[in-house]
């Protein structure tokens, strides 16, 4: 129990009041012009965009297949829509009819309350799919591009001083090869081909 509480001695408790007071005051300005009816709407809208906004920092430490899908997957849950309990006609979030229906044992219910976050999950996790693959595509184009714009840089700067080998290269002296400059003359040597070629 010392490690907590070393912890909260440690952490900036006056300016996280700062900030959490500020985010109220700002909150309450925005707010001010709704109608009471709407306000528990934009209240969770609010509050689920926060944290969708702070799972992004959760996300980046996860692996990267892992880290967008669980975002997709908290997205699903918080902002898929459905019905309200008691007038079909309004808007809710889904997840509350899914929990609504466990908590009373109606599993049908539950269920069919939970098609629309799959709907907006498998949609999401497809979006996310083709922009991977856009993105690689482009990322692996970008790299041949930059990898041969280094080779014209090279050949070029390699034209121009006249150095024809790369950056870094030494040159090893070639051991003495002993190559004979005489030429050996096969005709003069068999005198039988003299012979043959005369008649």
């Amino acid at each position: 129990m010392d490690w907590l509480k070393n912890i909260l001695h440690s952490l900036p408790l006056e300016s996280i009041s700062d900030i959490l007071g500020e985010i109220a005051i700002w909150w309450g300005q925005m707010v001010k012009d709704v109608p009471p009816a709407d306000l528990p709407m934009y209240a969770y809208l609010g509050g689920a965009i926060l944290v969708l906004v702070l799972w992004v920092l959760v996300a980046r430490v996860l692996p990267k297949p892992l880290g967008g899908m669980s975002w997709m997957i908290l997205f699903a849950v918080l902002l898929a829509p459905g019905t309200a309990l008691g007038d079909p006609s309004e808007l809710a979030p889904a997840s509350i009819s899914v929990v609504y229906g466990i908590m009373m044992k109606d599993y049908a219910g539950a269920i069919a309350s939970m098609l629309p976050i799959l709907v907006v999950l498998v949609a999401g996790l497809f979006v996310g799919f083709v922009w991977q693959l856009i993105r690689s595509a482009f990322a692996s184009s970008l790299d041949k591009a930059r990898s041969r714009s280094a080779e014209d840089t090279q050949a070029t700067l390699q034209m121009t001083t006249g150095s024809y080998l790369p950056e870094g290269a030494t040159v090893t002296e070639q051991p003495e090869t002993n190559v004979s400059l005489k030429k050996e003359s096969t005709l003069a040597k068999n005198p039988k081909n003299d012979m043959s070629n005369k008649q």
